[in-house]
C-alpha cells in the first residue's frame, strides 16, 4: 500500500503544476470573477493589446444586444450572456470567437439586405400611379390607383407609407398597411390591369396624424404581393432589411475596421 501511494503522489503533483502553468482564461461565474480573470489575462499584454481586448468586449456587448438602444436598456442582460458565452476562453480564444461571431452577424445582415433589395426590384412592376391622402369622419383614408405589370394574379398587396409635409417634405409618420383585394373586391387583380381602392388606415399610428390633410401627401411603396392568400410572390416586408438593420450593419462593419485583432497581437511581447 505505501508503494502505491508513493507512485501516485508525483503524478498528482505534476498535474497541479501543469494546471497552474496554463494560459489564463475568463471566469464568467460572476461579474467579479469575470473582471478578476480579465485582469489576469491583460496583465502580461502591451497597452495596445489591452486596449484591443477592451474594444472586443465592448463589441461583444453590442453584438449580443438586440439593437443599438438595447445596449443601454439591457446592458446587464447582455453582460450576463457575454460572461456565459466567453467563460473559459483565453485571449486567443476570445479573439477567435469575436472574429467568427462578427463575420457571421455581418454576413446575415448583408444576405438580408440582398434579399430585400432583390424583392424590391421585382416589386417595381406593381406601380402605384396615384396616392391620395385625406381625412374622412376623423379617420385617415388613402385612395390608391395601382397597376399590375407582373404576370401574376394578386390577391393581396402590402404597402409602406410615409406621410410628409408638402413644402419641406418632412416625414411626419410612417406605417405598414395592406389591402386584401380578393376579400374586398371579390376577385384578384389580373396581370396588366389597374384598380383604384379607397380604404381607411386603421392602425393606432394614424391617430397621431395631423388633421389638416391638404398640407400633407402620402408616399407609398409596395413591399409584398400574394398570389394565394398569405403566400407571397415577392416579399420585402416579412423579413425586410430595415433602417435599424442598416444602422446595425454599419456599426458592425465599423467594429471590424477599427478592431484589428489576431492571435499574434495578443502575445505578451506585442506592441
Amino acid at each position: 500500500m505505501p508503494l502505491i501511494s508513493i507512485r501516485v503522489i508525483p503524478v498528482v503533483f505534476f498535474m497541479f503544476i501543469f494546471a497552474g502553468c496554463g494560459e489564463p482564461t475568463l471566469d464568467g461565474t460572476t461579474e467579479e470573477t469575470f473582471q478578476t480573470s480579465l485582469a489576469a489575462i491583460k496583465a502580461p499584454l502591451s497597452e495596445s493589446a489591452q486596449k484591443r481586448l477592451d474594444q472586443i468586449l465592448e463589441g461583444f456587448e453590442f453584438l449580443f444586444s438586440e439593437n443599438v438602444i438595447g445596449v443601454l436598456d439591457n446592458s446587464e442582460n447582455a453582460k450576463k450572456r457575454i460572461r456565459s458565452r466567453l467563460d473559459g476562453l483565453s485571449a486567443d480564444g476570445l479573439i477567435e470567437e469575436w472574429n467568427q461571431r462578427l463575420d457571421k452577424a455581418i454576413s446575415a445582415l448583408e444576405e438580408k439586405k440582398e434579399r430585400t433589395d432583390t424583392a424590391m426590384e421585382q416589386l417595381k412592376d406593381i406601380v402605384v400611379k396615384r396616392a391620395e391622402y385625406y381625412i374622412q369622419r376623423k379617420q385617415s383614408v388613402v385612395k390608391l390607383n395601382v397597376h399590375n405589370n407582373t404576370e401574376h394574379k394578386i390577391s393581396k398587396v402590402y404597402f409602406h407609407g410615409i406621410l410628409k409635409t408638402r413644402g419641406r417634405r418632412k416625414a411626419v409618420l410612417e406605417d405598414d398597411f395592406n389591402y386584401n383585394i380578393r376579400y374586398t373586391e371579390g376577385k384578384d387583380l389580373e396581370p396588366d390591369k389597374s384598380a383604384t381602392w379607397n380604404f381607411a388606415l386603421l392602425s393606432s399610428v394614424w391617430r397621431k396624424a395631423p388633421k389638416d390633410a391638404k398640407n400633407f401627401y402620402l408616399n407609398v411603396v409596395v413591399t409584398r404581393i400574394d398570389g394565394e392568400l398569405e403566400e407571397p410572390i415577392y416579399d420585402a416586408y416579412t423579413h425586410r432589411f430595415s433602417t435599424k438593420d442598416s444602422k446595425r450593419l454599419e456599426a458592425l462593419i465599423a467594429y471590424r475596421q477599427n478592431i484589428k485583432a489576431d492571435e499574434s497581437a495578443m502575445t505578451p511581447t506585442a506592441e
